[in-house]
């Protein structure tokens, strides 16, 4: 039953304070009567075996669960009070102390075994043992406590691994998110920087088409900022702003770039990328391309096999300025700090070609 259940359900299980000390029951039991095996004074009468028997073993489980929850106290005020040390010399003063401990929980069950035996029992052969500091019986208890003991260290083990686990899982993720957040804000500079250098240039020729500039430079960078702390977001709302930021390419080049957009509007609803994605590209397409009126620069967006394909003609500048570098590296970097798909970049003799995964869903993003 267990093995059919999620790990989340059998975690909770075994940290569910009946179900241990339940399972800290049943080994206690299974201990008293291995002891009580290795013990001749059992056997002798069936009638006596029986109720002495019983009544042994709820001694010992008593005792047992009282020395059991001893040691783990012990072991947290060790490790709460024991400053200024090692790692390695903490944990050999804890081992020195639970095994002390250990001796002493033993020769105190030697004494109540043997009080036990005489009030109830009438039997004397325990407290002859005892008092005699007997190795069968000293020793013995001590050999059962050191297995209890290592019991409780695998379970201890296990607890403090999970629990780091799942707290190198978390500093991951906070990691992850503060490079992305890096990433996200170049994306600021990155747009604004070179928006400017074409209005610096404007200005002078067009008054009038500097102020349309500068409103639909507004609505553009009105999307940076509200998007700015999200991770995703739907393709749909990526193409709205590429239009306004198409808009500010046509008013300085005209009809010298060409625009192609074929995407479904099922992946335009339900598909997502993340901020700024095509606007980047395009203007890593803009900025690396020559291009005039009549040979104009053809960019095609398109979905393909779970893929957002972004092409255009490659005819490279023999030098690209005002260019700072972060949009292709940029949008791969994210990539791959959230999730397990990566984009692709194909150059060929006369087109470039980037292909973006297409995230459908937020199981397939890492943040």
């Amino acid at each position: 039953m267990l093995i059919r259940m999620n790990p989340a359900k059998v975690e909770q299980i075994f940290q569910n304070k009946y179900f241990k000390y339940g399972l800290r029951v049943l080994v206690l039991y299974i201990f008293s009567l291995i002891f009580k095996s290795f013990d001749l004074t059992f056997p002798h009468e069936v009638g006596s075996f029986l109720l002495r028997g019983q009544a042994f073993s709820l001694l010992y489980i008593i005792f047992g669960l009282i020395s059991w929850e001893g040691a783990a106290r012990l072991s947290k005020y060790i490790e709460r009070n024991i400053f200024n040390k090692s790692v390695s010399s903490k944990l050999l003063f804890l081992c020195v102390s639970l095994l002390l401990y250990g001796l002493l929980v033993a020769y105190l069950f030697g004494l109540c075994y043997s009080v036990f035996d005489i009030v109830l029992f009438k039997q004397y052969e325990a407290w002859n043992h005892f008092v005699a500091f007997s190795y069968d019986l000293i020793f013995g208890t001590f050999l059962f406590y050191l297995l209890i003991l290592a019991y409780n260290g695998v379970v201890l083990y296990y607890k403090n691994w999970k629990e780091s686990q799942l707290n190198a899982e978390r500093l991951m993720r906070e990691n992850i998110q503060a490079k992305y957040d890096v990433l996200k804000s170049q994306i600021d500079p990155h747009f604004f920087f070179n928006s400017l250098s074409v209005l610096t240039n404007l200005v002078y020729k067009s008054p009038d088409l500097s102020a349309e500039y500068i409103t639909q430079l507004a609505k553009s960078y009105r999307y940076i900022l509200d998007k700015k702390f999200e991770n995703l977001v739907t393709i749909k709302t990526e193409l709205e702003f590429l239009e306004s930021y198409s808009f500010l390419i046509r008013i300085r080049h005209q009809s010298s770039i060409e625009f192609h957009i074929n995407i479904s509007e099922e992946v335009q609803g339900t598909g997502m990328v993340p901020p700024a994605t095509l606007q980047m590209l395009v203007e890593n397409a803009v900025k690396h391309n020559r291009f005039s009126a009549n040979d104009p620069l053809r960019i095609c967006i398109k979905d393909e096999d779970g893929s957002l394909v972004i092409a255009n003609d490659l005819r490279k500048r023999a030098s690209v300025q005002n260019s700072i570098g972060v949009g292709l590296e940029n949008i791969s970097k994210r990539y791959e700090l959230t999730s397990d798909k990566r984009i692709t970049v194909t150059e060929t003799a006369n087109t470039f070609t980037v292909r973006v995964p297409i995230i459908h869903t937020y199981e397939d993003y890492n943040i």
